[in-house]
């Protein structure tokens, strides 16, 4: 876990230098939420991290996670009847389809003031949201992003993103050489 901690803080050092440079494009505050609504897949290494910082909340968050994460995981097997504990077996195109099938639902994390309840164990693609991504070559990742965030593609700060997928990839691979592929919705990782 330590491996991929140090990858999350040269993404949060990254993503601070992106607000730092715009801090009037990019108005992320405590308590925004656009950024975390809608079903999002995660890997082994963001569920273990997840798992951790639940372990570590108050029972009673524990305890709303866990029913809302249940809640948004019953809507999805009564519509998707062979969804499993992951996605595996999905291709890309199928898991879009089951990410926009229940559209923007809220993330089962989410306090009621629209807090992250888990900030400090969140997983990579929520480090990444919110602002266009572009790597070094040039290549943008993720054209936008939020609706309050006016920062384009062309101004963004650029981030690694080939190194930071490749170091993600030695470590999933350490972890479970044959489910190094394995991902799962945010709510499959509470339910």
């Amino acid at each position: 876990m330590k491996a991929y901690l140090r990858i999350l803080r040269d993404v949060d050092k990254w993503y601070r230098s992106v607000r730092e440079r715009h801090p009037d494009k990019v108005t992320c505050t405590r308590g925004c939420r656009d950024c975390c609504l809608g079903l999002f897949d995660v890997s082994i290494a963001d569920r273990d991290l997840l798992r951790a910082g639940l372990a570590a909340a108050d029972p009673e968050t524990c305890r709303d996670i866990r029913e809302r994460a249940a809640v948004i995981v019953a809507k999805l097997r009564a519509e998707f009847p062979g969804l499993g504990a992951t996605l595996e077996g999905l291709d890309d195109s199928e898991v879009d389809r089951l990410c926009d099938h229940l559209g923007d639902v809220e993330c089962p994390v989410l306090g009621r003031e629209g807090e992250c309840r888990l900030y400090e164990h969140r997983p990579l693609t929520c480090r990444l949201a919110g602002v266009p991504v572009v790597d070094r070559t040039g290549d943008v990742i993720q054209p936008e992003g939020c609706s309050k965030c006016t920062l384009k593609a062309a101004d963004a700060p650029r981030l690694d993103c080939r190194s930071l997928r490749r170091r993600e990839r030695r470590l999933l691979e350490r972890m479970d050489p044959d489910g190094a592929d394995a991902t799962m919705l945010i709510p499959q990782v509470f339910a």
